[in-house]
């Protein structure tokens, strides 16, 4: 993963975004979505998280660079008794849209990876 800004050619010159604002909109429009109960880090992002404070905001979503588009990683908690396959499609459309219409960056893929399932 790059951690460079993105950058679009606007009207009136460059515009340089960067990825930590692209990781905000994924998780908090994913975090709105019906069934999902929280954006979680995989096992390798808890054992970062333990020696590198800064990564604790950036947790359960990654971004990678393509040439002129993005693709978004996001580890997620399902409620249990939802509609996992449904639930994981309205998100990928919810981020991908809110992404591209907040920014005006391009995605890809949204990659939805169910890391557990809240039973309460």
């Amino acid at each position: 993963m790059s951690k460079d800004p993105m950058e679009i050619m606007g009207q009136q010159g460059k515009i340089k975004i960067a990825h930590d604002i692209v990781m905000t909109i994924a998780r908090h429009t994913a975090e709105e979505v019906e069934g999902i109960i929280s954006i979680k880090g995989g096992l390798p992002g808890g054992i970062l998280e333990l020696f590198n404070k800064k990564t604790s905001a950036k947790k359960g979503v990654k971004i990678e660079n393509e040439e002129t588009q993005v693709v978004i990683n996001l580890s997620v908690v399902v409620d249990y008794g939802t509609v996992i396959p449904e639930v994981v499609r309205k998100v990928q459309e919810k981020v991908k849209k809110s992404v591209e219409s907040m920014t005006d960056v391009q995605v890809s893929k949204v990659n939805v990876f169910v890391q557990d399932i809240n039973i309460t």
